[in-house]
Formats: structure tokens, C-alpha cells, sequence
């Protein structure tokens, strides 16, 4: 499907400045190739977190990416070891690898993080680009927690914060309740719906549905250039476990959604309700809705921004676009 299907060349010419803070699992890897094939998008950095994997090993993992694709320009932070409040458990090695690639044992990355911390990177960035720049946060929410306890007014000069986590109408992946990102640090996901800034919730309840099946896969991961080939060696982990969990041949389609509705949002529907993160009990991790009805004292949802919660998705053609951009 050609580009311009999409937006018009003028749209394009105007790109959106990001910062994609990610935990480099194998879905956090074709979501990152697919900012760095979309000509709308123009990524600032990326900075890291625990969560598919350790810091550590995120933050090489996002080093060799950047060199796969070629953009070492872009400047890798290192970010966040563990939760606000709580210690990291590494629970998500079973399902993208000890190594967060699907076990396939990357070669160290040539180049280097740059120098500082991923918060310190975020709000400096932001503060020289007042109102332009959006977070894409597609793992545990730590870092950008950290900025807004850093700096709690800083969410007037952030221009968006897109982020793949939560679910609002369905049940969760890492407990019966609640989403994996937000799970790894529900009182940092907290701090962030509560930000005087515009949000975007991409969660479970649309990425479930953007379920690629072999046939899509097989495409991907088919293409002559070095992002498909390198998603050629790391998927057979992820979909093998992801299978046996939706118990039919395929993935889900989680961080990349996040992207596919920076570049479109056209084909999603959302609701606009505040958010308020569950941080105990049972539910620990849940997102939950206020409903614009909740008039009792103590109410939870009080003074939150509504927050844009994706409910329902255009499948086939979220799919298509991250087709055609992998493939370009």
C-alpha cells in the first residue's frame, strides 16, 4: 500500500518529533523500525527500562538496532533499572528471551549510550522543543514517572504522551487485571495519567485485536533489507509462546499499535475518560475508567485530564501500513 494512501506529501514534509522509551523486546524492535520507515515521524532518541529485559541488556539491544537500521545518529539514554516502589523481576525473559531478541545472541553493539540519564535527556528535549514533542512510552512507565516527579509542571510544554499499555475493557496479559507495562510499575503509570498533558492509551483492549496470523507474519519477515531480515531471527520465540497463550498461530500486534496510531489515528476509535491506576490488592496494575459519573467524595478520577482510550481498531489496515513500512 503506497505512502500517500495515508497522507498527503505536504502531511508528510511535516514530521513528528518523538522520544520512544522502550524496554527492546522483540515487539519494541519492529515497533522501532516502523518509526524509523515512516517519514511522518522524526525520533529524537530512544531511552530505556527494565521490563522485557534488563536495563542493561536494553539498552544494547536498542544500540543494535539503531545500527541495523543505520540511524546510529540517533542518540540511545539508558533509563531505569527497576519500579518506583517495588524490586524488577525480570519475568519477561520467557517470553522474548534472556537476551530480550528471542535468545538469538547479538553481536555487542559497536556504538555507545550517550552520556546522562534517559529523564534528564527527556526533559531537556522537551524543554528546548516546547509543545512539539510526543512520548512513546512502550514499556513500564518508570522513566517518565521519574521526569514528572522531577519536574511535575512539565506536562504544559510536552506536546503528547502516545502511549502501549493498559487495558481498559478487557482482561489483562500479565494477571486476570492487568496489562504487562503497567503491571511492572502501577504507581509510576499512576503519576502519568494524572499529567496535565494530553495521553493516549493504546492497550490491550485494540492491540489484542491487530492479531498477526503466519501469512503476515511470513511477509515481514520476508523483505530484503536488514529490519525484516533481523525480525526474521528474532520472532520464532515470541510467536511460539504467543501461540500457545491465544492458543492459535500468531501475535498480537502491541508496541507497534502504538506507533501505527501515531502516523494514523484515523483508524482508531477512542473513549475519553480519566484514568486512575489500581496500586494494591488484587487488581494492582488495572486501568481503570472513571465514567463521568463518579460523584462521591474521595472520587479517584477528580481533576484528571480525560485520557483518549483506544476501544476498537481498524485492523486490516493497521496491519497493511506496518506491512508496507517494514518492507520499505
Amino acid at each position: 500500500m503506497a505512502i500517500n494512501n495515508y497522507f498527503s506529501w505536504r502531511e508528510i514534509s511535516i514530521k513528528q518529533k518523538i522520544i520512544i522509551d522502550t524496554d527492546p523486546g522483540i515487539d519494541d524492535t519492529m515497533a522501532i523500525f516502523l518509526a524509523l520507515n515512516s517519514p511522518e515521524i522524526e525520533v529524537l532518541g530512544l531511552t530505556t527500562v527494565y521490563g522485557n529485559t534488563s536495563t542493561d541488556q536494553g539498552t544494547k539491544n536498542a544500540l543494535r538496532i539503531l545500527e541495523i537500521a543505520s540511524r546510529t545518529d540517533i542518540p540511545v539514554y539508558s533509563g531505569a533499572a527497576q519500579p518506583l516502589e517495588t524490586e524488577y523481576t525480570g519475568k519477561g525473559e520467557f517470553v522474548h528471551g534472556h537476551d530480550g531478541q528471542g535468545n538469538t545472541n547479538l553481536e555487542d553493539p559497536v556504538t555507545r549510550a550517550a552520556t546522562g540519564s534517559a529523564v534528564d535527556f527527556l526533559e531537556k528535549t522537551i524543554k528546548e522543543n516546547p509543545g512539539e514533542v510526543t512520548l512513546v512510552p512502550i514499556g513500564p512507565l518508570t522513566n517518565i514517572g521519574e521526569l514528572f516527579i522531577k519536574n511535575p509542571n512539565i506536562g504544559k510544554d510536552i506536546k503528547e504522551i502516545i502511549l502501549m499499555g493498559g487495558n481498559a475493557l478487557v482482561q489483562g496479559n500479565a494477571t486476570p487485571t492487568a496489562e504487562a507495562n503497567i503491571r511492572n510499575d502501577p504507581e509510576a503509570a499512576d503519576i502519568v495519567f494524572s499529567a496535565d498533558c494530553e495521553i493516549s492509551m493504546v492497550g490491550l483492549d485494540v492491540t489484542n485485536q491487530v492479531f498477526m496470523n503466519k501469512e503476515t507474519i511470513n511477509k515481514i519477515v520476508n523483505f530484503d533489507n536488514p529490519a525484516s531480515k533481523h525480525l526474521k531471527k528474532i520472532f520464532p520465540f515470541y510467536v511460539r509462546f504467543l501461540s500457545k497463550f491465544f492458543n492459535k498461530e500468531g501475535m498480537p500486534t502491541h508496541d507497534s499499535s502504538a506507533i501505527a496510531y501515531l502516523i494514523d489515528r484515523t483508524l482508531f476509535k477512542t473513549l475519553q475518560y480519566p484514568i486512575v491506576v489500581e496500586t494494591a490488592g488484587i487488581s494492582r496494575g488495572k486501568t481503570w475508567m472513571g465514567t463521568g459519573m463518579d460523584k462521591t467524595n474521595n472520587n479517584p478520577w477528580e481533576n484528571r485530564r480525560r485520557v483518549n482510550i483506544c476501544t476498537e481498531v481498524n485492523v486490516e489496515k493497521v496491519i497493511d501500513l506496518i506491512v508496507e513500512r517494514i518492507g520499505s
